[in-house]
């Protein structure tokens, strides 16, 4: 299971999968690429890397159900293969190759027959399960119709859903018990074009060419994503930054000691033709404190405070900045 699992991890570099069909179906519709994609096709490129979908107990389950089918098929006919790589000449491109995990397969070189399985455990309907998967089991579709071309004349390709209800259980805590009443498997009659996977796969390769940094998709950035010329200069004025912080320490450590010093002597001013030093003595300053005056006269006048706010409302523009700290260093 695990090494399998670690394969198909493994070919999202440099690849789009069936279970990418969702994202390729509207990279079609649309003719460009969404944004929501931008992640999958960082990892496609291999500027991040791919992250591991939380193993819940639903995601167990499957796992699990999928091994149990597979074993029970095996044991039958040794010829059945689990999770085997097909990968298209027709749609993969340069950038980026079009493939595809098909759960089970049977290649029956005597009937010329191929049988390709994917396997799905979910609480939905074998139907609703069909639909929701749609654009993963057209590519498996796709790369089946692909592979029977190669093998020649006469061969006949089926593509099959294997469902299993997992409605009413409770995976978390009881785990998985096999149930064949649960289990349901049909042929699928598939769509001749569901979308045009090729102009998806064009757009995809174009995308690809000049795709070459990804920050992320929230206002958060790793640094490390950065490009290497970027974070070297970010640490290069990350050391003069920490250069200049410990010069103003050393300068407001001298002024006070030079107060004191000048405060105790009675010295009003010291001055030569490199400098000027004024004591400047302690002050008391009075201001008025609108905002505690609001808080009062929101609380007392509320109705009359909100009207005069929005009255003398005043918008001042502010340049935009970016703010750095560094970090003390060890």
């Amino acid at each position: 299971m695990e090494d399998y699992k670690s394969e198909i991890v493994q070919s999202r570099v440099g690849s789009l999968g069936s279970s990418d069909g969702k994202v390729l179906l509207k990279i079609a519709q649309a003719g460009s690429v969404p944004k929501s994609a931008y992640k999958r096709l960082a990892v496609c490129k291999g500027l991040i890397e791919h992250e591991d979908i939380p193993h819940t107990a639903a995601i167990k389950a499957g796992d699990e159900i999928e091994m149990l089918i597979y074993e029970h098929l095996k044991a039958k006919d040794e010829r059945w293969e689990s999770n085997p790589l097909l990968v298209s000449e027709k749609y993969s491109r340069p950038n980026c190759k079009l493939i595809s995990h098909i759960d089970f397969m049977l290649k029956d070189d005597e009937k010329k027959e191929l049988d390709l399985y994917e396997c799905k455990a979910t609480h939905y309907t074998f139907e609703q399960t069909r639909d929701i998967y749609k654009a993963q089991l057209f590519i498996h579709h796709l790369l089946g119709n692909e592979m029977i071309t190669k093998l020649g004349k006469g061969w006949k390709m089926k593509l099959h859903l294997v469902h299993y209800d997992t409605s009413g259980l409770d995976l978390e805590n009881d785990g998985v018990t096999f149930d064949p009443e649960r289990l349901t498997v049909k042929a699928l009659r598939m769509p001749k074009t569901l979308f045009d996977i090729g102009m998806a796969m064009d757009i995809v390769n174009d995308f690809l060419e000049g795709f070459t940094e990804y920050y992320g998709d929230g206002e958060e950035v790793d640094a490390d994503l950065l490009p290497e010329k970027v974070k070297t200069q970010f640490d290069e004025i990350a050391v003069v930054l920490n250069e200049m912080k410990a010069q103003k320490d050393k300068v407001d450590t001298f002024k006070e000691r030079l107060f004191k010093f000048m405060d105790e002597k009675g010295i009003k001013s010291i001055k030569n033709d490199a400098f000027s030093i004024t004591r400047v003595d302690a002050t008391e300053s009075h201001s008025f404190d609108y905002k505690k005056f609001l808080d009062d006269q929101r609380i007392s006048h509320p109705i009359t405070t909100k009207r005069l706010e929005k009255k003398y409302d005043k918008v001042s523009k502010k340049k935009g900045y970016v703010n750095i700290k560094v970090k003390e260093s060890k």
